[in-house]
């Protein structure tokens, strides 16, 4: 694994302590935290960029327009425990989810581990075409204009899979996984130094249905955050995975610096990844 990399993501929470990534329990709302996946990824994907690209982070550390706490969240090595809660937030409010009225609301005045929420849910998450156009209008918001490259993964192969992943690495620092219906695992660890020096340990987790970030691969070693913490997920598992219908929306997708006319034009071209996934769910490759 690539320590330089890997650790562009290490931040410190709102409990001080160090994390690896955004943490959807920092959200003050217990709805955006049940659906704020995709608002994590792209937080954690802007922040990767910002320190990966010199260009890009140049244009935010200079615009006159930007918070200084966002500025904080994106290009500080540490930044302050506050500012990333602070960019998360604002990329949701940006992006949004799919709540559920008016159960979001009730939902949000209740205890979070209320066991009434664990089946009857406040909000059905995000689609990956709302993720693409989320990401780039809040990235608008800041003065500053991205595109997204992205794949539709039903049906996709390993090899295909882990050449854009690594292209995706080169380009932006960071790819992000949309999981659909299909499952896979995830073996996750305590956001530690050594983290992407030497994984030992951690715990099983079963992904569905969430957005995780990748922010390198080894082989066939995925190294990711989800909740504040980094996992390793096995790419033959998880492209065997992709070989079922229940793929239909499964992506990956990753950022890069764009012109206004480029990323207008993403934006209203962004539902050819979410057709593009059922055609090839229909024809199976």
């Amino acid at each position: 694994m690539n320590v330089a990399r890997a650790r562009q993501l290490q931040i410190q929470g709102p409990d001080r302590t160090i994390s690896y990534g955004g943490d959807q329990r920092w959200f003050s709302s217990n709805t955006k935290a049940m659906g704020g996946c995709g608002s994590v990824a792209g937080a954690n994907a802007l922040r990767a960029l910002a320190r990966c690209d010199a260009g890009f982070g140049s244009l935010v550390r200079s615009s006159p327009t930007i918070p200084a706490q966002i500025k904080d969240a994106l290009c500080s090595d540490n930044p302050g425990h506050d500012s990333f809660p602070l960019l998360m937030t604002g990329v949701y409010e940006t992006m949004g989810s799919f709540e559920i009225f008016p159960l979001n609301h009730i939902y949000d005045r209740v205890d979070r581990s209320s066991k009434t929420f664990t089946r009857l849910k406040s909000t059905w998450g995000l689609s990956n075409v709302g993720f693409i156009i989320g990401i780039i209008r809040f990235v608008r918001k800041m003065g500053l204009d991205i595109t997204v490259q992205y794949a539709p993964c039903a049906f996709m192969s390993k090899e295909d899979a882990g050449q854009f992943i690594r292209k995706g690495l080169r380009n932006s620092g960071a790819v992000v996984l949309l999981t659909c219906k299909n499952t896979h695992n995830a073996r996750l660890y305590r956001a530690d130094s050594d983290l992407a020096a030497r994984l030992s340990g951690g715990a099983d987790s079963s992904i569905k249905s969430h957005f995780t970030t990748i922010t390198d691969i080894d082989t066939d070693r995925l190294l990711i955050t989800t909740w504040g913490r980094p996992g390793v997920i096995d790419l033959n598992e998880l492209a065997g995975s992709w070989q079922s219908i229940r793929a239909y929306e499964a992506s990956l997708m990753y950022i890069r610096p764009g012109t206004r006319k480029e990323a207008t034009a993403c934006m209203a071209g962004a539902v050819k990844l979410f057709l593009s996934g059922i055609g090839h769910t229909v024809i199976r490759r």
